[in-house]
């Protein structure tokens, strides 16, 4: 009976304790069930956040790049692109890590941007970031924006002490695109098949308008020797290619230039270049332009930047077009306005003056180029683009009436740059067009029109 009782009171002893091993269990399975519960629902914001006080800076920018039109999040995006940027001043790190940093840096500023591109202190420190990484072209873009800001005078001083520091390191710009172009009318030629000459009707010979998508691509640099303090020898080249499906329509540029630029002050340089192009069609060379340009900028206050171009140069055709060789004037000069650091204005007038030895093909050419760019929310940046040209030939060019021949040129164009959005560097803007040229010379039927596109990818390094 006693050792009944002793199997019965052991069973017991397991029982109570299988029974509070059990509850213990369980409770330990609620309390991680509430953890786990607690985890899955922290906002992206907060394990944002938590990332960011663990240094995982771009862990924290790739949860907050998405919800950038939000406040709190654009907030702490700011708080990335600053403690980046801050990082990259450590001068233990090696370039290839401090780029690395300043890159984080950078997209989270363009992020914030491309959600509210008014936020001024936001661009300064995009430039900031630009400069530190060496990208002194992208880099004055933003500071020169930044100075419509309506900026502390100390900051005015600031941001001028970075454009002084760019001006005087500047060694390389260089640039590189390429573009799908659709034209309507790629030779520029009219419509009108029938035209009347004393009277009588003529079927024109040459072809209609031919449409067509081209690829375009365009490419450049240059490089600032160091002569002396205040001046440099610049030496360029520039490399431009439109292809087209019939290869009676492509066309090619290839221009060189080497001269003196001289640092007159801090916001004035003048520059006097030796200049040379060759340009082909259908893969033959059509002409040749040796020649000099005399050049001008001028920054008038922190919202006005003043240019100027004054060339000459002395065009040569192949040898079946030899009356057409002569000498080839253009001024232009044209500035920009910062109405804000999202919105600006840019305008230019042309004059211009063709003399070869043809004389019904000397002319005397007036333009003016009026442009405005704002940048919205969402990343999108559009432009609107207008010119008007008149053309005036000369005593030997004469229309039947007895009259000089006049034709005016008008083009207006709208472009959208997605400036958030980028490719191995590459962003795409999508440009739209329309050229239409009268003419009162009726015989020769100089009338034309034309509708364009262009989707180009556009990277400046």
């Amino acid at each position: 009976m006693m050792h009944c009782r002793r199997i019965l009171t052991s069973l017991f002893t397991v029982m109570m304790v299988a029974m509070g091993l059990s509850a213990i269990a369980q409770e330990n399975s609620e309390k991680s069930s509430e953890s786990a519960e607690s985890v899955i629902h922290v906002t992206p914001i907060e394990g944002a956040k938590t990332l960011l006080r663990s240094g995982r800076w771009e862990s924290a920018f790739e949860i907050l790049e998405p919800l950038a039109n939000d406040p709190e999040a654009a907030s702490l995006l700011f708080d990335v692109g600053m403690s980046t940027l801050n990082a990259a001043h450590n001068p233990e790190l090696a370039i290839k890590d401090r780029n690395e940093v300043l890159d984080v840096s950078i997209a989270a500023f363009l992020a914030i941007l491309a959600a509210d591109p008014e936020r001024v202190r936001v661009r300064l420190e995009l430039a900031r970031a630009f400069f530190m990484k060496g990208d002194d072209g992208l880099a004055k873009q933003h500071f020169d924006r930044v100075m419509a800001g309506n900026l502390p005078p100390a900051v005015v001083a600031n941001v001028q002490r970075f454009l002084n520091a760019i001006r005087a390191r500047k060694r390389w710009t260089a640039y590189f695109g390429f573009a799908l172009a659709p034209d309507t009318n790629i030779g520029q030629v009219s419509e009108q098949r029938i035209i009347e000459l004393f009277g009588l009707p003529f079927e024109r010979n040459n072809e209609p308008p031919t449409s067509g998508v081209g690829l375009r691509i365009f490419t450049g640099g240059e490089y600032h020797y160091p002569l002396n303090q205040r001046t440099r020898l610049r030496m360029g080249v520039d490399i431009s290619q439109r292809d087209y499906e019939r290869r009676l329509y492509d066309r090619s540029a290839l221009s060189l230039h080497v001269g003196p630029q001289f640092l007159i002050s801090q916001r004035t340089s003048v520059s006097l270049l030796a200049t040379t192009t060759r340009r082909w069609e259908a893969g033959r060379i059509t002409s040749n332009d040796h020649g000099v340009s005399f050049e001008g900028r001028h920054q008038t206050g922190p919202r006005t930047l003043l240019n100027f171009d004054l060339s000459w140069a002395e065009r040569y055709y192949r040898e079946a077009d030899p009356q057409d060789n002569g000498a080839v004037n253009n001024f232009i000069f044209g500035g920009r306005f910062y109405a804000t650091s999202n919105l600006y204005f840019s305008g230019s007038l042309l004059w211009g003056r063709d003399r070869p030895k043809l004389m019904n093909s000397r002319n005397r050419t007036r333009g003016v180029f009026l442009g405005v760019n704002r940048d919205f929310a969402r990343g999108y940046t559009v432009g609107l683009n207008g010119s008007l040209r008149r053309t005036k030939w000369d005593t030997q060019n004469r229309t039947d009436d007895g009259s000089l021949r006049k034709d005016k040129t008008t083009d207006i164009s709208i472009n959208i740059l997605k400036r958030d959005l980028t490719v191995f560097g590459f962003s795409p803007r999508l440009t739209i067009g329309r050229t239409k040229r009268d003419s009162n010379k009726a015989p020769d039927d100089q009338d034309y029109t034309r509708t364009y596109g262009d989707l180009s990818f556009v990277r400046q390094f």
